[in-house]
């Protein structure tokens, strides 16, 4: 593609000159050069429209994400490459001079950036690139086929700063900027001068409640004052009162150590004569000690032997007891032996019998034992078979017939199975069904729920017919038979609840309005047998709707024998069924002759049919079983009752044999039995020993106990003779103590009576120590309280602080001085106790005070100049903003009445000063009898906000600085009028002398448009069908 010539460089700057890819996407190397004004990028899909504009974005800094294609940077390299290299030339800002934009995508995701091939940060590149109003994340400059339905989600605030960003007006956006900042601040002062004032008024409020507080502490200081005067004053009375006891105490001392020396020679003179008598008391009392330890001794020794007398008496007893013990054993024993020898006659006797008749025992339970087994195999038969018809039931039957249950209910029930369906397809269908069921009472007319639940078909074939016959968005929406319901549902459904759902209108009726314009009968030998209108039942108003709108009334409905007479069918049934075929009649465009289409439909399953063949099947299938259920039920019974039966034969069977087996086990018992008691009684006999033997080891053990007795008897003898010579010399000492005691008693109590007169005048001599001290110590704490009370001082100071005080208190005897701190005492206790710790928080609190006070003025201050400094620069740039939008409305409001269509743009806000609040409001209307209305993709159709989207961006070709536009695809959904429209917009605008470079890329190009010389189409030819080494005309 060859260069265009040169513009006035000021108008150039930023232009695109040349677009360079290579390894990207799905180009191997290809340089495209746009023209100046208008181009025009088109081809089929896939061919490498859309990749020239990601080209450009990525290219100039953007990031995937601004694509909505991949996030993934390395995506956009070339399969089996490396990287991938872009070139984006545009035009400079001298004669001649371009600057090259270049980016190096890495397979890792790096990239590389290069201006005039000087490598260079992205953060540099982005730079230099905004410093030509080149902003590729702008959805008003670039405006990708992914992101196209993107611009209608901005809210009003986005598309305010996009819309002055596209404008290039820096000083417009830093002075909104600034005025957002301002604001900021504003509020922020205004907030913290009102969190001020509240806390200034909580101190203050503090102070009030503290200042009761300051008052109580102040009294209470000044009664705590007098008190400590009163206390002082009658410390230092009694201080006085102290030191003339002190002097008192002192005479009486000195008297009593006096008398206590005379009590103490007298005391020491008696000890001593004392101690002599003393010493000779003790030799008398060791003597008896002495007597009295070896009369333990020999009592002792006594003992002794008088246990071991005991224990060998003890042991004839127990030899006699034993002795007695094992006669009667033997006796006993004796008497055991006969009595078993008797036992095993009479088990040897009762084998004898019953080896009579053993063999007919056996043979009774053998009978028995096979009647069990034979019963046994019977119930094991029909055990089996029970399990059988079990399984019959509960694996077959009864599955069955619940299957047949669920599908005859599912037949029944299709509706609750179509909104279950429709709750994870259509999830804001099944909310506004809800919605309308629960409000219908708020309209004035009837309100009908989509087709597919108000519509009934009568066969699965008739279904198939009306599903490709009525558009989907149709079978789908709720229908009204008042506008104004329409309106106010459409309102509450798509705008406030923003779900999307369609809604429509139907003419109330009772009667269908429509008939056929050919009477079935004629065309029944054709294979007709219906019209569409007689397979469907329902709301006349639907049906109304649906005859005019699709002429259902005017569908027939035949076999496939209809293909065969297509010919003969009249001209006015423009389309009919014939089987699974639809046949279309069309007019051709240029000829008057009558194309007829013929195509295969299927079953899109929309709508509701109930098979009432299948149905009754089912139906009938659910009898049989049912039956076949009861049958087997019979079965299970008479097995069950025969299963019984068997098992009391087997009891009783049962019984007989364990009553003829314990017999044979207790006869075979018998035997073992009599072998055992044999055995016990040798044992018996070999156990006891003879009777004389034993009498004569008895009487050799008595012999030699009996000389052991007289041996300890002759030692306790000699030791009762030896503890009666002691006894006597015991008691001889004890007498000889008593005469020494009574000769010197009198002597004891001299001495008692001097060691009580010394103990008497030593505790008076200590107690007046005592209290002297104790006096003397009292006199001095005394002393300490009143220094305390008196800041340090004492009366006898010379300045003495209190002097006037105490001479008023010299009237005052110690009682009433006493009685005035008492009720000093009561006051204070009567008064609240201040904590000094409130005080200091009081004078605290009074500077905080005074510190709010000035910072709450110096807020005031900083609100007005902020204030000032917002309405200064509000007055410059608010006109600037308004004539903006009004330049952009009046243009879009232009364009869209050109089209047949209302439109404007407004400035939207929630206060004046609320500058985050301002944004910018397209509002549109594509029906007369509908309201302005703002553009949203709850409200408008896909192609409708793409006609707002368009008209929008040629509206900023007038206002914007931006040295190109690139938008992709922005017609897809467009209808073919408003296609027309819009391309001829463009075409008018984007080519007028002095616009801005625009690259629109479509895939088809619009017949009949009026061409001028500044639109360029470029035809896009990149796939692989294409024929090797094609060559293409340059433009």
């Amino acid at each position: 593609m060859d260069r265009s010539g040169l513009l006035i460089p000021p108008h150039m700057v930023g232009r695109i000159y040349s677009v360079y890819c290579k390894d990207f996407v799905a180009y191997n190397e290809i340089t495209y050069y746009p023209k100046k004004y208008l181009n025009v990028l088109t081809g089929p899909n896939g061919t490498g429209k859309s990749t020239i504009v990601s080209a450009i974005i990525l290219g100039l800094g953007g990031d995937p994400q601004l694509l909505d294609r991949s996030s993934s940077i390395s995506d956009y390299i070339k399969s089996n490459k490396n990287s991938a290299t872009i070139t984006i030339t545009i035009y400079g800002r001298e004669n001649d001079c371009k600057e090259a934009f270049k980016r190096i995508i890495n397979n890792n995701g790096d990239s590389r950036f290069f201006v005039n091939s000087k490598d260079m940060s992205k953060t540099k590149f982005l730079k230099i690139i905004a410093s030509y109003n080149i902003q590729v994340s702008n959805l008003c400059q670039f405006l990708p086929q992914d992101r196209v339905q993107d611009f209608s989600k901005m809210n009003p605030q986005e598309l305010l700063v996009n819309t002055m960003s596209s404008v290039c007006d820096q000083e417009l956006i830093q002075n909104f900027n600034d005025l957002k900042e301002m604001r900021v601040k504003l509020l922020s002062a205004h907030a913290d001068r009102a969190k001020e004032k509240d806390s200034l008024q909580k101190e203050q409020k503090r102070l009030e409640q503290l200042q009761v507080t300051v008052n109580q502490f102040q009294e209470r200081q000044g009664i705590l004052q007098k008190l400590n005067i009163y206390k002082a004053n009658k410390l230092w009375t009694e201080v006085t009162v102290g030191k003339t006891k002190i002097k008192n105490l002192k005479d009486q001392l000195d008297k009593a150590q006096v008398t206590c020396k005379t009590h103490k020679k007298m005391y020491e003179s008696q000890k001593r004569a004392q101690q002599e008598i003393s010493q000779k008391t003790s030799d008398l009392r060791n003597k008896t000690l002495e007597q009295v330890q070896l009369i333990s001794q020999t009592n002792a020794t006594k003992s002794g032997l008088e246990s071991q007398l005991e224990n060998i008496k003890h042991k004839i007893n127990e030899s006699k007891c034993d002795l007695e013990r094992n006669v009667q054993q033997a006796t006993k024993s004796k008497n055991e032996v006969n009595q078993i020898m008797q036992l095993v006659e009479t088990k040897k006797h009762e084998l004898q019998e019953f080896n009579k008749y053993k063999l007919d025992v056996l043979k009774e339970l053998d009978e028995h034992k096979n009647k069990i087994n034979k019963t046994r195999e019977t119930t094991m038969s029909q055990y089996n078979k029970r399990r059988e018809l079990e399984t019959m039931l509960n694996d077959e039957k009864i599955p069955e017939i619940t299957a047949l249950c669920h599908k005859i209910e599912r037949l029944q029930n299709i509706k609750t199975q179509k909104i279950e369906q429709l709750r994870t397809q259509n999830p804001n269908l099944v909310e506004a069904m809800s919605w309308v069921a629960q409000n219908k009472h708020k309209y004035r007319s009837h309100i009908y729920d989509p087709m597919i639940f108000e519509l009934s078909i009568k066969s699965e074939e008739g279904a198939m017919y009306l599903e490709n016959v009525v558009r989907q968005r149709d079978l789908y929406a709720f229908a009204c038979e008042d506008k104004n319901d329409m309106s106010d549902l459409i309102n509450e459904l798509c705008v406030k609840q923003r779900l999307s759902v369609n809604v429509m209108y139907c003419a109330p009726g009772n009667r269908c309005l429509h008939t056929s314009a050919v009477p079935i009968t004629e065309i029944t030998s054709m294979g007709f047998s219906s019209y569409l209108v007689d397979l469907v039942s329902g709301p006349i108003p639907i049906i109304n709707k649906l005859c005019g709108t699709y002429q259902i009334h005017n569908i027939p409905i035949g076999t496939n024998d209809v293909g065969n007479y297509t010919s003969s069918i009249p001209k006015s049934i423009r389309l009919f069924f014939g089987g699974t075929k639809k046949f279309l009649l069309t007019t051709s465009r240029y000829r008057s002759d009558f194309i007829l289409t013929e195509s295969t439909i299927r079953r899109k399953f929309q709508l509701i049919s109930l098979d009432s063949k299948q149905l009754k099947s089912l139906k009938d299938r659910h009898a049989k079983s049912v039956c076949e259920k009861d049958q087997i039920r019979n079965k299970l019974v008479e097995v069950d009752n025969e299963f019984d039966r068997l098992q009391i034969v087997l009891r009783e069977e049962g019984e007989k044999k364990r009553k003829l087996e314990q017999k044979l086990a207790h006869y075979g018992n018998l035997e073992s039995e009599v072998k055992k008691l044999l055995e016990k009684v040798d044992t018996i006999n070999k156990s006891f020993s003879s009777l004389v033997t034993l009498q004569e080891a008895f009487k050799k053990n008595l012999m030699i106990d009996l000389k052991k007795i007289y041996t300890v008897e002759c030692q306790l003898l000699q030791i009762l003779e030896t503890t009666d010579k002691l006894l006597t010399k015991k008691k001889l000492n004890q007498v000889m103590e008593h005469v020494h005691k009574q000769q010197h008693e009198s002597q004891i109590n001299t001495l008692t009576e001097c060691e009580e007169q010394f103990k008497n005048s030593t505790c008076i001599v200590e107690k007046l120590e005592t209290s002297m001290q104790m006096q003397a110590k009292e006199i001095d704490s005394k002393t300490l309280e009143v220094q305390r009370l008196c800041n340090g001082q004492l009366p006898i100071n010379k300045d003495f602080s209190f002097k006037s005080e105490f001479e008023e208190l010299s009237r005052l005897d110690l009682d009433q001085i006493r009685e005035a701190i008492v009720e000093f005492q009561a006051r204070l206790e009567c008064m609240k106790d201040v904590n000094s710790e409130a005080i200091t928080d009081f004078h605290q609190r009074q500077e905080q005070v005074e510190e709010l006070k000035k910072l709450i003025d110096h807020k005031a201050n900083l609100e007005k100049n902020v204030e000032s400094e917002i309405s200064n620069l509000f007055s410059k740039w608010e006109p600037r903003l308004t004539n903006l939008i009004e330049t952009i409305s009046t243009k879009f409001g232009a364009f869209m009445e050109s089209i047949s269509y209302v439109g404007e743009v407004v400035l939207s806000r929630k206060d004046i000063h609320d500058f985050n609040s301002y944004g910018i409001q397209i509002m549109v209307q594509y029906r007369k009898d509908a309201k302005l209305q703002t553009l949203d993709k709850y409200i408008q159709s896909g192609g409708e906000r793409a006609v707002a989207i368009a008209i929008y961006s040629l509206s900023l070709q007038h206002v914007t600085n931006v040295p190109f536009r690139c938008v992709d695809e922005i017609n897809q959904g467009m209808d073919a009028t408003n296609e027309r429209n819009i391309f001829e917009l463009l075409l008018k605008e984007a080519t007028k002398e002095g616009s801005a470079q625009y690259l629109f890329v479509t895939p088809k190009l619009l017949r009949d448009l009026n061409y001028n010389k500044h639109l360029c189409v470029s035809v896009v030819h990149n796939s692989g069908s294409m024929k090797p080494n094609a060559k293409f005309p340059q433009c």
